[in-house]
């Protein structure tokens, strides 16, 4: 995989993540957006029980979908390797919660959206795995400048 599309994949990468935390940075919306996922889960049969979110529980969701936003714009302007890699990585803690909050009662709907992050995770850890096989250059007759 060259570089530039593994860029691309760190910027797509960044991009859902942008879009779907976005509407759980704002009380307002979010309180919507709850709502929307328990529109799915019901039109989906799953019936799952949701709490109401009471002010410290909408705070905790405010703060971490800011960070998230915070991250995917770092990614977003600087789509490196490392950030490939944390960002991966934080993708697959992500899932690990997922299965969790879905084991204690959660929505099975997560495990929807936990399908799409280890995708991304799998296609940002992967720069080594799709590389061309290029040849190095040789120490032999090399210059140094």
């Amino acid at each position: 995989m060259t570089q530039s599309t593994h860029e691309k994949i760190v910027r797509v990468g960044a991009i859902y993540d942008i879009l779907a935390m976005a509407p759980f940075a704002l009380p307002m919306v979010s309180v919507w957006a709850y709502s929307m996922i328990q529109w799915v889960d019901q039109q989906l049969g799953f019936n799952s029980r949701f709490s109401t979110l009471d002010p410290t529980a909408m705070f905790l969701l405010n703060i971490g979908a800011w960070a998230y936003l915070v991250w995917g714009f770092v990614r977003w302007r600087a789509p490196t390797r490392e950030h490939a890699r944390l960002s991966a990585l934080l993708r697959v803690i992500v899932v690990v919660l997922q299965v969790l909050a879905v084991s204690g009662g959660a929505s099975p709907f997560l495990l929807v959206l936990g399908v799409v992050q280890l995708l991304l995770a799998v296609l940002e850890f992967s720069h080594r795995l799709f590389e061309r096989n290029v040849a190095k250059p040789t120490r032999e007759g090399a210059r140094s400048y």
